[in-house]
Parts: C-alpha cells; structure tokens; sequence
C-alpha cells in the first residue's frame, strides 16, 4: 500500500470482500462453518437488542397512615432450603460454563481472522493451531475483567467511603449541593473509565489478535507491536473507533431487525409445541420432580442452542464484514499483514530474448 487507509477507506473493500466469501459463489457449508465460529466467539450478539425498556414500578401497600410501603413478598424458606445444594450446584456449572465459554471465544477468535484473511473456513486441526494464540488472549481476558472490576469498585466505593465519613449521608438534606455535585462527578468519571475500557478492549481484539496471529506472540508483545502505531497515527485511530461505532449501530439496526421477525416466525410453532407438551404431561400424570426439571433442561438447552445457532447464520454477513474492515484497516499499516490483504501485482515478464532476426538468403531461380 502506498498510504493507509481512512476509516472510511476500508468500508468498500470490506463490502466487496464480504460479498466475494460469501456470494461469489454461495457455499452453504462454508457459511454454516462461518456460523458456527460466530456461535463460538460472541459476535452473534454484536448487533442484536437491548434488554427490557420501559417503567418498572415496584408492588406497593398501603400502610397505616396511608404510606405507601414496599411489598416484601413471604418467602417460604422450608421449600427452598432442599433445592439450594442444587441451586449451587447450578450457579458453580454456570460459571464454569462462561469462562469455558470465554476461553474456546478466545482461540475461535484466531479462527475467524485466519477465516476471512484466506477465505476459508477449516474447522479440523484449527484448535491445535490457534490454542496457545488464543490461550494468551484469554488470560489477557481475564486480568483485564478483574483490573476493571477493581478500578471500577474504587472509583465508587471511595468516594462513597469519604462521602459517609465526612457526615454526609447523615443529613442529605444539609448536604443536597456537595452530594448531587458528587454524584455528577463520580457519574462522568465512570463513564470515562468504562470507554477506556472498551476502547483498550476493542483494540486487543481488533489489532492484536492480528499481529499475534501473524507473528505467533503473547499479548503482551503484540501491545508493545501496537503502542508505537496508536501513537504515530492518533487521530486515524480515534477515527476508526468512531466509524466502528457508526458501521456497529446500523448492522444492529439491519440485522436486529431481520433476527426480531425471524424469532417471530419461528416461536410461533415452538409456543404450539410447548402448550401441547404441557398438557400433554399434565394428562398424563407429569410431575415436577428431579427427572422431569432435568428433561425440560435438556430440552430447553436444545432449543435455545439452536435459537442461537440461527441468529448466528444471520448474523454471519456482519461478522466478516468487520472483520474484513479490520483487515483492510489494520493491513495498510502493518505490513506483515498487508502484503496478504494486498497483494502485490503480479510483474509482466519481458519478452524473451530471442536475439537478432534471421537472415533469410534470396533464393536464386
């Protein structure tokens, strides 16, 4: 590459990347494959829906003196008490489940550069390749999980801390300016710390895994690789983030709304399925014990597994086109990088040294 490319720069050679894995010619395993990775890393959630909205009010009662008090519901510990090693038990599964979960994201993330860097998608053998790759990612991970989580509870339990101390929570009344200023502050240094969080987050995904992936380092050694580009280029960089954020709201927005119909049309048969199979239980004598939970578990398992496997086959487009963005970014000023992204032209031989002409002799009639 002559230059590096803008943040907007790589946006029509990503499409056209996309469009050429995916489309030219469709290949229905190797998008299934694609899915499969999505599934695995997470970036099936990228571009899916917020949470619940709207106004929860709480279940209130009406006290003497007509005060409105908070109905605190009776909680009949004698009929939990035998469920709780179960409980437990399930909470401890679930936590296992998520770092596990975490760690295969981190070696899939390898597999899915290495995916759409060569157009390909081999599943078999890619594991013994990208695990100690992915293995350095995923203690990366982890550390940074807990740094975060630290700072984070320091930046709010200090000042708390200092604000209790000082006898402010005593009389708030007395104290309305400091805490409400207070509590501005804490609010906007909270927010400056969690974008630095998911600035450093995204560009470790983004532009680390490629230098460890073509250079086979730690993550430590792909930082000390990237810190010197963040500072030559600072403002290319800022430029990336804000594009990222732009290309991430409208893939939500396309693609949310195409998983949201889907799920539509598809719930309708399994919410059929689901009241035949309550009655049908009920008819025949099904109770709740052991055996029944631990079949509507599995089941349920299945279900939401392959609820989520086809929002990842939706999702698959977006995945590579991000990925390809990152490609093309990242590959004009890495060269290790661009010399795979962009190739170089191939030279066109000189002609063939043939040497001087013949010399035909005038034939004599």
């Amino acid at each position: 590459m002559s230059k590096p490319l803008s943040a907007v720069d790589c946006i029509g050679p990503a499409f056209t990347q996309t469009k050429q894995q995916l489309f030219a010619p469709f290949r229905w395993g190797r998008w299934a494959r694609l899915a499969l990775v999505c599934l695995l890393t997470g970036e099936f959630a990228g571009g899916g829906g917020g949470g619940p909205s709207g106004n929860f009010n709480f279940p209130v009662s009406h006290g003497k003196g007509g005060k409105h008090l908070l109905a605190i519901p009776n909680i009949d510990w004698g009929k939990i008490l035998p469920w709780l090693p179960w409980i437990l038990v399930g909470v401890v599964l679930l936590f296992l489940l998520i770092l596990l979960w975490v760690y295969v994201a981190s070696v899939f993330r390898f597999v899915l550069f290495d995916s759409v860097l060569y157009d390909r998608c081999e599943l078999k053998g890619s594991w013994a390749r990208w695990e100690p790759c992915g293995r350095s990612y995923f203690y990366w991970c982890l550390a940074f999980s807990v740094i975060c989580w630290i700072v984070s509870s320091l930046l709010i339990g200090v000042p708390l801390l200092l604000a209790w101390r000082a006898g402010l929570f005593h009389h708030p009344g007395e104290h309305l300016l400091a805490l409400i200023l207070g509590g501005a502050a804490l609010l906007f240094i909270l927010i400056a710390f969690f974008i630095l969080c998911a600035i450093a987050a995204l560009f470790a995904k983004d532009f680390c895994v490629p230098i460890m992936a073509m250079e086979k380092l730690g993550v430590l050694d792909a930082w000390r690789r990237l810190l010197p580009m963040l500072a030559a280029e600072k403002m290319a960089f800022a430029g990336y983030v804000l594009m990222k954020i732009v290309l991430a709201i409208g893939c939500a927005i396309i693609f949310g709304i195409i998983t949201f119909l889907t799920l539509i049309i598809l719930l309708i048969p399994l919410g059929i399925a689901g009241v035949i199979l309550f009655f049908g239980g009920k008819a025949i004598g099904l109770t709740l014990n052991v055996a029944t939970i631990s079949i509507l578990v599995v089941l349920g398992g299945i279900v939401l597994a392959g609820i989520l496997y086809l929002i990842a086959l939706i999702s698959t487009p977006p995945m590579v086109f991000f990925q390809s963005y990152v490609l093309h970014f990242m590959g004009s000023r890495y060269p290790a990088l661009g010399t795979v992204v962009f190739p170089p032209a191939p030279e066109t031989p000189p002609p063939a040294n043939l040497g001087p002409p013949p010399i035909i002799e005038p034939s004599i009639g």
